[in-house]
């Protein structure tokens, strides 16, 4: 592995241990992570900042749930 790619896969994979909140014992999940990213980079035409790549790879937020009630039915009489 070249020193440039190599560095490249540390920093990510220190980046994405610090946007999880710094977890103890998930280094290697975070360097796999890290080294696909780079791998997804290096076979697409990718930006310089790998933008289109990371938004693929960010895990999915977790949205609090709507209360279900009928918020959109406009039969439901109010008051």
């Amino acid at each position: 592995m070249s020193s440039r790619r190599h560095e490249w896969i540390s920093k990510r994979a220190y980046a994405i241990w610090e946007e999880q909140g710094r977890p103890h014992g998930r280094d290697n999940e975070h360097w796999r992570q890290a080294v696909a990213e780079r791998d997804a980079l290096e076979r697409t035409q990718a930006s310089v900042d790998g933008r289109e790549v990371l938004v693929k790879f960010r895990p999915k937020s977790q949205r609090p749930g709507m209360p279900r009630q009928d918020w959109g039915n406009p039969s439901t009489k109010v008051g």
